[in-house]
């Protein structure tokens, strides 16, 4: 069950032909209809929350702009039809009658706006002059007699694509125009000139996919919106950054009440609907986001949702709100590695590894070192994302960082604690060369002359725990693996790197990246890869790098493997 925001977005992501669009379909048809239990593949029953009398009803239609019209031939009240080329509208009696019985199909354009992806492109910026006895019934009326809505339109535009947005008032055809006019308006007949400012213009309708696919979706959303929206891929024709600033304009100005439903492929929408959110949480009235997670993993589908206040545990992640790690819940399954140089080596080995298997839809991400890694794991599981993460054998020389990895991966440290201790022991008593003075004197080369209450620098930090880890054995197994324990602690180690793939953290068995291919001389991890692949060294993986890559997938897609 989905309890979507009252007053806010809800985002259906999943992988590509996962029936995010079919459940958006779905969804409006309840509106549509009388709402009631079916059969559906995702949705099977809506509550529709309806308050108030007819009445009420009509004054709220007022409130938001939709005022009826008095009809002097009949006699009746009008509201706007849901086409412009109705007869006279829809009676103010009989939408009263239709909202009080439950029964919306006639009034439900007031009540749903639906943006379908196969309708994106056509005209639908262009109209006409109405009969003034009836109301305005499409977008564009509504700018060409509201100067305050056409206003707000058009710097929404402006900011999108550095025009203005202008109609001329002195024609019968109503057409947006690209600005600025560089003169003012003035009361009808118009001037020459500005005649000739108008017609110098272009017309929105004759430009790009892009440009007309992001208006007709502001024109049809966020003028006179309903209050309920739905939108299908609303990323179809539009560039990344018109995507991202597409989604912040409908979480931040939607009004509230106002309930908005995208299904969408769109990593950039997404992280523009986060940024919406956060940056309406300094305005009187906050938008709350919520994410479902749709799959269809053989033929049963299944959904995860994560609420507003989960998503608003995402938007205080920096790691996941400004990378691209939320792009994970477009697919089957994740894994994440500490840097982009394991993600691409892993990601190369993968495709040889399936050889000419399906597509498994995975992906490998990086969260640049691996403080944050099972963090971010924790946070796309969350989000119902399959997830898994790679890190380096000397993961296992911190107690704190293997507690609050077992914290985030449902592991028990009760279960590692005594190998833990173990291989610690062994690492810290292995024979190095390195005496203490020579300890000291690489460690001061670090520091140089440290002046007044000066602190250390990241970088200095990182290389004074190189030096240490050289002085206690950790460096040297980095580059052996497991091979450099013997009795206990060799049998310790193997149990450690079972139980963690166990819960989805694979612990490199040589060591490092680096140790998958010895041939190749380490170095900078950059130049490492880059002789790798030019040497073609990935297209043949040893037996063990195969059956670690084999284990990823496994734990990912356990059906399939």
């Amino acid at each position: 069950m989905v309890e979507p925001p009252m007053g806010g977005m809800t985002v259906f992501t999943g992988p590509n032909n996962s029936g995010k669009s079919v459940l958006l379909r779905e969804l409006t048809s309840f509106i549509e209809n009388h709402p009631g239990e079916r059969s559906g593949r995702w949705v099977t029953n809506v509550e529709l929350q309806r308050e108030g009398t007819g009445q009420e009803f009509a004054d709220w239609l007022a409130t938001r702009g939709i005022e009826s019209v008095h009809n002097l031939e009949t006699g009746i009240d009008y509201l706007p039809d849901r086409a412009e080329g109705g007869e006279h509208g829809v009676a103010i009696g009989s939408a009263m009658g239709s909202w009080e019985s439950g029964l919306l199909f006639s009034i439900n354009h007031f009540l749903c706006s639906k943006q379908w992806t196969d309708q994106r492109l056509g005209n639908q910026t262009d109209s006409h002059q109405w009969d003034w006895k009836r109301p305005a019934s499409h977008p564009s009326q509504v700018l060409w007699e509201s100067p305050e809505e056409l206003l707000r339109f058009s710097d929404m535009f402006n900011n999108a694509f550095g025009a203005p947005i202008v109609i001329n008032r002195y024609v019968p055809e109503i057409h947006l125009q690209i600005g600025p006019l560089g003169m003012e308006e003035t009361a009808p007949p118009p001037s020459p000139e500005l005649r000739r400012a108008f017609a110098e213009l272009p017309r929105l309708n004759a430009q790009g996919d892009g440009m007309r696919a992001f208006v007709n979706l502001l024109l049809w959303t966020l003028v006179r919106p309903a209050p309920v929206i739905a939108i299908d891929e609303p990323e179809a024709f539009l560039h990344p950054p018109q995507v991202r600033l597409l989604a912040r304009y409908l979480t931040q100005y939607a009004p509230a009440g106002c309930q908005v439903f995208v299904s969408t492929h769109s990593a950039d929408f997404l992280n523009g609907a986060l940024e919406g959110s956060a940056a309406s949480a300094v305005l009187a009235a906050p938008r709350d986001l919520a994410l479902v997670r749709i799959s269809r993993a053989g033929d049963t589908p299944s959904a995860s949702a994560l609420a507003a206040p989960a998503v608003r545990e995402v938007l205080d992640t920096p790691l996941l709100r400004y990378s691209n790690i939320i792009s994970g819940v477009f697919h089957d399954g994740v894994i994440l590695c500490e840097a982009e140089g394991d993600c691409q080596f892993y990601a190369a080995t993968a495709d040889v590894n399936k050889s000419d298997a399906p597509h498994d839809n995975l992906v490998f991400l990086h969260v640049n070192g691996k403080a944050r890694l099972t963090d971010a794991v924790h946070k796309l599981r969350i989000c119902g994302v399959p997830t898994a993460a790679v890190a380096d054998l000397d993961f296992l020389n911190d107690n704190g960082l293997i507690k609050k990895a077992l914290d985030h991966l449902g592991g028990e440290w009760t279960k590692v604690e005594k190998d833990v201790a173990i291989v610690q022991r062994e690492a810290s008593s292995t024979s190095i060369t390195t005496i203490a003075r020579e300890i000291k004197k690489q460690i001061g080369e670090v520091i140089k002359e440290p002046k007044g209450s000066e602190v250390l620098t990241r970088h200095q930090i990182d290389q004074i725990t190189e030096v240490l880890k050289a002085a206690n054995g950790w460096k040297a197994i980095k580059k052996s693996g497991t091979r450099a324990f013997e009795g206990d602690a060799y049998n310790a180690v193997l149990r450690l790197i079972a139980y963690f793939a166990t819960v989805g953290l694979f612990l490199v068995p040589v060591g490092e990246l680096e140790s998958w291919v010895p041939e190749v001389p380490r170095g900078k991890k950059a130049a490492w890869l880059t002789r790798v692949f030019a040497d073609g060294r990935h297209l043949q993986p040893s037996a063990e790098l195969r059956a670690f890559c084999g284990g990823l997938r496994s734990y990912l897609k356990p059906a399939e493997a």
